[in-house]
């Protein structure tokens, strides 16, 4: 399989402290593209997006290596964009 050449930018991007949150790498390469490589339909994919709590360990552990980084340094990204989705419902009236 022939990657996305924007998956190494993500990686460069991700080493270099410039992405802090799992949602940034789509900033990048396209969900679809992810989506594709995934085998999920892109209407899931975009759920899952929504709520990163329901994304399967396989899939995030696939994830990262497309990216060619570590699971655990995925694994911050997700929990990092977890975070930052509590405050922001917690912030909705």
């Amino acid at each position: 399989m022939v990657r996305d050449r924007r998956y190494k930018n993500v990686k460069n991007l991700i080493s270099g402290g410039y992405v802090t949150s799992f949602r940034e790498i789509f900033d990048i390469i396209p969900k679809t593209v992810v989506a594709r490589d995934l085998g999920m339909n892109n209407n899931r994919f975009s759920e899952l997006m929504a709520n990163v709590e329901k994304f399967v360990l396989k899939d995030l552990f696939l994830i990262a290596s497309f990216i060619d980084i570590d699971e655990k340094t995925l694994i911050n990204l997700i929990l990092q964009q977890h975070q930052l989705d509590k405050k922001i419902k917690k912030k909705k009236p």
